[in-house]
């Protein structure tokens, strides 16, 4: 294959293409050669769920069908170490580093996927970049539609895929060439419980070279409290999910697009599957989660915002024992809105939430502005010190450079680890009783708008447009 990334200015050999060559080398390709299966050949329909459940029993091996912890189908393409994989990439606008992150997901010593990157509306190169890559591996696909946001794409690619598994990357991280590998390792370890296999991540700039990577306590098993409380997952690029799991959580809700407030969409889609299914992880850092200006992950005050619309939705559902935390988790996103939206100058955000808040309840109003006004009292005293706090000390090495279980930054952080350690207990008593939510958690818009939905948390949506 011919494909070379161009080298940037001033850079040495060490390249992308030339660092994922060395690492290849050695490592073992599951899933290539004379006995691999390549997935099944079925065509899925667009639109109709039903056909797409009966579609998927013939397919997948669903909870509660009596396969033990370990073992396999009797097929191979749906034992998770020879299953037909199907890597999802959204892109919109996304020239700059499509092909960086397209040569991390080609070079997977994980070789029987699919690549679908899906062009949400671009106005730049990013569909010729994808063309061109394609004449040399056709594995990779290009989907294009109208800007329709990052949960539209992920759905349409998911559609079109033909997967046992679902492994999306959004179209500017990288991954390590073995982490779909050890993903699928785990899976078959697994139990039928386990719905969502995640991996470490380092954040990584523009050059590709780390920011920070934290050390943290990374749970598994049930952990929808310990999720809610600190969203340990981060990001989008990291998950592994079982295609009938994710199917049957109706895929990745367009709402918060919909309200204003894309961004955390992976994040409502992980809670969604945390409530009735384990998670388990590879504890070594094989993605690269960038952060730069003007991205979405950067506008810190919109994700908050958004956070706060899936809390919302979880509230109108979760059971008596779950309601204090979460509306201790709801007060300490507001409060951290109020104060990086102020820091930011992002005035009109601030009042809209502090509006909303007060509709909602004056007393947490209350409560919000006085720790608000706490927080800016006590930076005037110490001036600049907290701004400094948390932060990274400096610019690390480039991501490719490191070992996977290499760490540069400072270690966890006592407070973090002390909450995650009193949700995980909540954890260990609800999950496996289903006493999360005392109704089922809001569907994903995969079938939208043929299914249509009546969600009574579509009035808490639109009670904050």
């Amino acid at each position: 294959m011919s494909f070379e990334p161009q080298a940037r200015q001033g850079r040495k050999e060490n390249t992308l293409w030339a660092v994922a060559q060395r690492e290849w080398i050695g490592h073992r390709r599951l899933g290539e050669g004379p006995s691999s299966v390549r997935g099944p050949n079925v065509n899925e329909p667009d639109s109709d769920r039903l056909a797409v459940h009966a579609e998927l029993r013939g397919r997948v091996t669903v909870k509660g069908s009596g396969r033990t912890k370990g073992s396999c189908s009797t097929s191979n393409s749906q034992c998770p170490t020879h299953a037909f994989v199907a890597v999802i990439i959204p892109a919109y606008n996304a020239e700059q580093f499509i092909e960086r992150t397209l040569a991390s997901v080609i070079n997977q010593t994980y070789r029987n996927i699919e690549i679908i990157v899906v062009d949400d509306g671009s106005i730049d190169e990013t569909a010729s970049i994808v063309r061109r890559l394609s004449n040399d591996d056709p594995r990779i696909k290009l989907l294009q539609q109208k800007n329709s946001g990052v949960a539209s794409a992920r759905n349409t690619g998911i559609r079109a895929s033909k997967g046992i598994y679902i492994a999306p990357i959004d179209a500017d991280d990288l991954w390590h060439p073995t982490k779909l590998e050890k993903q699928l390792r785990v899976f078959a370890a697994a139990g039928n419980d386990v719905g969502l296999v995640y991996t470490l991540y380092r954040t990584i700039d523009a050059d590709d070279r780390a920011i920070i990577t934290p050390k943290r306590t990374h749970p598994h098993g049930w952990v929808f409290m310990q999720h809610l409380g600190q969203n340990f997952i981060g990001h989008g690029s990291s998950a592994m999910f079982r295609r009938d799991v994710l199917l049957e959580m109706g895929g990745y809700s367009s709402r918060l697009r919909e309200n204003g407030a894309e961004g955390c969409e992976d994040f409502f889609l992980q809670l969604s599957i945390a409530s009735k299914y384990r998670f388990d992880v590879v504890m070594e850092h094989l993605v690269g989660y960038r952060r730069t200006p003007g991205a979405m992950s950067q506008d810190f005050v919109r994700m908050l915002i958004s956070r706060r619309m899936v809390l919302e939705s979880l509230f109108a559902r979760c059971t008596e024992v779950v309601s204090p935390i979460l509306s201790d988790v709801m007060f300490r996103n507001d409060v951290e809105i109020a104060r990086l939206g102020l820091k930011r100058r992002r005035f009109a955000a601030v009042a809209m939430n502090f509006a909303r808040v007060l509709w909602r309840s004056p007393s947490q109003f209350a409560k919000v502005a006085g720790a608000t006004l706490a927080i800016f009292r006590r930076k005037a005293k110490q001036g600049t010190k907290l701004e400094r706090e948390g932060r990274s000390s400096g610019i690390g090495k480039p991501f490719w450079d490191y070992t996977v279980d290499e760490f540069f930054d400072r270690g966890e952080n006592t407070d973090y680890r002390a909450l995650l350690n009193n949700l995980a207990v909540m954890d260990s008593k609800l999950g496996p009783c289903g006493g999360y939510l005392a109704q089922h958690p809001e569907r994903g818009t995969f079938a939208m708008p043929q299914e249509g939905g009546d969600s009574d948390s579509l009035f808490l949506l639109r009670g904050l447009e």
